[in-house]
């Protein structure tokens, strides 16, 4: 596990003997994960955030995705925590754009071949769009594995700042990312409000 927040290691210990808890100094979630996977040392490595949920067997799904030969990595369905038709629209246009191959947002626990991820680490070093990146990168490795099974990940950005407007939020975000903007301003700007 990764910490951005020194105030946390004090409190978040690591569970077992093959876990590990380090600080990551730069701000950012694709610093935090470009961190753990410089250090992670097992075959394959899941990138989880903080506010998603694994389903139960997930790690026996991911096995057998691996299994594959051709499967450089994947990820999970998703739903949110909390369900209305927009949030359920939300994650149908999510599924549309991991159909078309065009990006994988990390709300859907991204997993990879641990030595394909360490061909990839470039893709990460950005505080934002990081999923967007590693997900492409993947793809110049092998295939993408969509799991049945489902993640549930917080729908709390759209109840604290409204679903319309943190749907803006995303959409202005990623558009001037597409436009060639810059990682580290985006950043700032989305999670300045």
């Amino acid at each position: 596990m990764v910490l951005n927040d020194p105030s946390l290691a004090s409190s978040i210990t690591s569970e077992g003997p093959s876990e590990k808890v380090v600080h990551c100094g730069r701000r950012g979630r694709g610093y935090a994960m470009l961190h753990g996977v410089r250090m992670a040392q097992g075959e394959f490595v899941l990138l989880l955030h903080s506010d998603t949920v694994l389903p139960a067997g997930w790690d026996a799904a991911i096995l057998r995705a691996m299994e594959d030969p051709r499967v450089a990595g994947g990820g999970f369905h998703m739903t949110f925590d909390k369900s209305s038709p927009w949030l359920d629209f939300i994650v149908r246009f999510s599924d549309m754009q991991v159909r078309l191959g065009l990006a994988m947002w990390g709300d859907r626990a991204a997993f990879a071949r641990a030595a394909v991820l360490k061909q990839c680490l470039q893709s990460l070093d950005v505080p934002l769009f990081e999923d967007v990146r590693m997900s492409k990168a993947l793809r110049r490795h092998g295939r993408l594995a969509f799991l049945d099974e489902r993640v549930v990940t917080s729908a709390e950005h759209f109840r604290r700042n409204g679903q319309y407007r943190q749907t803006g939020r995303i959409i202005a975000a990623r558009t001037w990312y597409a436009f060639g903007g810059d990682p580290g301003r985006i950043y700032d700007y989305y999670y300045s409000r």
